[in-house]
């Protein structure tokens, strides 16, 4: 009878020590993820031809790539980036012929390509972009 008790407490003193040492050790964790809102990039484009958009992160090294097709109306949505600060070098080249072109506060005339470096577009009132003549 002795052997039995003696049993019996050892199997729950091993259970209870082996419960405590999977408790501790499996222990829970908990990842915080950060997400950004993003910011839509729209376009107006009132020529024949298509534009494409390459804005690339100069923080983070990645890169967007949209397509402003013909004829697009004011405010047309070609695309979403992070709304952060990041720097960005936006390049917009036409499909055709020479073309006004305006993306935040930079402007060219009766160009086929623009290219502007150190732009901080991830603002929905600084990602708008303009075709035009």
């Amino acid at each position: 009878m002795k052997r039995i008790i003696l049993i019996l407490t050892a199997m729950i003193g091993f259970t209870i020590l082996n419960s405590s040492f999977t408790t501790i050790s499996k222990g829970k964790h908990t990842s915080i993820k950060t997400k950004f809102a993003n910011v839509n990039v729209t376009a107006t484009n009132s020529t024949s031809d298509g534009v494409y958009v390459r804005l690339e992160n100069n923080t983070s090294g990645g890169a967007y790539v949209f397509f402003i097709p013909p004829n697009s109306p004011n405010g047309t949505i070609i695309g979403q980036i992070p709304e952060n600060s990041d720097s960005y070098t936006a390049k917009l080249t036409s499909t055709g012929g020479a073309h006004d072109m305006w993306i935040y506060w930079e402007h060219q005339s009766h160009v086929t390509g623009l290219s502007v470096s150190g732009m901080s577009i991830g603002c929905s009132s600084c990602a708008r972009i303009n075709i035009f003549n």
